[in-house]
């Protein structure tokens, strides 16, 4: 079993010394293959918000020569991945922000199916929740399946250890748990409906150049009766709802996507969707 930490702190401050308490307690439960990825070691340059990865393909990114294949490898063969990071200014720390930043295009294209994520941030004061809520979005929108939410407070307060040690004991058995589990959930109906939007803009903006458009393709998500990435049986109500939100959004979609969608791509990619009066975008 393979365990990949990405540690998004500029320095090895408490997110450290948290994360090797709960390695410690993980290896106690089970024998596992863990390692540390620390967002400070590696080279990832900043993203451009170019969107060339999104409708040319990831391999048409202006940067080229960073750390992010080799990044997403470690991803690639882990089982179960942790998101750690503090809270700064009450969000998480610019490394990890960009680190989410130059794999946009997974969340068009979402790949870590059958993985298991979890989110930890330790705090001063505030914001942790909101941090941790944003790991969960991140996650379930590249394909994870987001188990468990852990923050911590590092001030210094008298028997802080032995309460953060009850924490992440809690932690390790729910990882644990999902780890040996079933890796493919029922998903949320926020996850139901990310899915039907994005369908109906691919059945009717149609642009076989586009990259987006030919993954799906290739997965088979296009196709009729396909209701989520893979499969699985659906509530009804989630089932009406995605329906009704696919009944309002289409004529909208339509008149979007009216004439070329190859088109209507380009003038995004060039700056033109919006032209206001005397604004020139030099």
């Amino acid at each position: 079993m393979r365990v990949l930490a990405i540690m998004g702190s500029p320095r090895k401050g408490y997110g450290t010394i948290i994360m090797q308490q709960l390695e410690h307690q993980l290896k106690l439960l089970q024998e596992v293959e863990f390692e540390y990825l620390y967002l400070k070691d590696v080279n990832l340059e900043s993203c451009r918000g170019c969107h060339s990865c999104f409708f040319k393909g990831e391999d048409k990114c202006p940067v080229r020569n960073d750390d992010r294949d080799a990044i997403l490898n470690k991803i690639d063969k882990a089982d179960g991945v942790i998101f750690v990071a503090p809270a700064y200014a009450l969000h998480i720390p610019a490394l990890m922000k960009n680190f989410f930043d130059r794999l946009a295009y997974i969340f068009h294209r979402p790949r870590f199916f059958g993985k298991i994520a979890i989110g930890i941030c330790n705090q001063g004061i505030a914001d942790a929740k909101k941090i941790t809520k944003y790991f969960n979005q991140v996650a379930n929108s590249w394909g994870f399946n987001f188990v468990h939410h852990l923050e911590i407070r590092t001030m210094p307060i008298e028997g802080a250890e032995r309460k953060i040690n009850k924490k992440i004991k809690k932690t390790c058995k729910v990882f644990i748990k999902a780890l040996n589990g079933k890796r493919y959930q029922k998903p949320s109906l926020g996850s139901v409906l990310g899915f039907s939007i994005r369908k109906m803009l691919h059945r009717i903006a149609i642009d076989e150049t586009n990259t987006d458009y030919k993954y799906w393709l290739e997965q088979g998500w296009l196709e009729d009766g396909k209701q989520y990435y893979y499969d699985i049986r659906l509530g009804i109500f989630k089932r009406i709802f995605a329906g009704l939100l696919s009944v309002i959004l289409k004529p909208q979609f339509k008149k979007m996507f009216a004439g070329d969608p190859h088109q209507a791509y380009n003038q995004y990619l060039k700056l033109e969707s919006l032209k206001f009066e005397n604004v020139v975008v030099s």
